[in-house]
């Protein structure tokens, strides 16, 4: 992205103008979740690679969106991102 700008190609009697501007890739997840089986009492660890670091990420159960709380915890290092499921139980799943 850095690479944007207005670049010149001047011979002295005529100048070429273009604008470059530079689009960033989407991020994409590049390791998927993977299914777990836990016993109930058991914390819960999820995590997934994603192409780029530092990037909004909202986590899901069945459709509704899942906040930290003492229940869940949402960790990023760097291109990983992880849900932590505390005190797991049936309604868990």
């Amino acid at each position: 992205k850095t690479d944007a700008g207005l670049y010149t190609c001047d011979i002295g009697t005529d100048v070429a103008k273009s604008k470059v501007s530079v689009q960033e890739k989407p991020t994409e997840v590049t390791k998927q979740l993977e299914d777990k089986t836990s016993p109930a009492g058991q914390d819960i660890s999820l995590s997934c690679e994603l192409s780029k670091a530092d990037v909004n990420i909202r986590w899901y159960k069945d459709g509704k969106a899942i906040r930290r709380s003492q229940k869940y915890d949402l960790q990023q290092e760097g291109t990983r991102a992880i849900l932590i499921i505390r005190d797991s139980t049936v309604k868990d799943s």
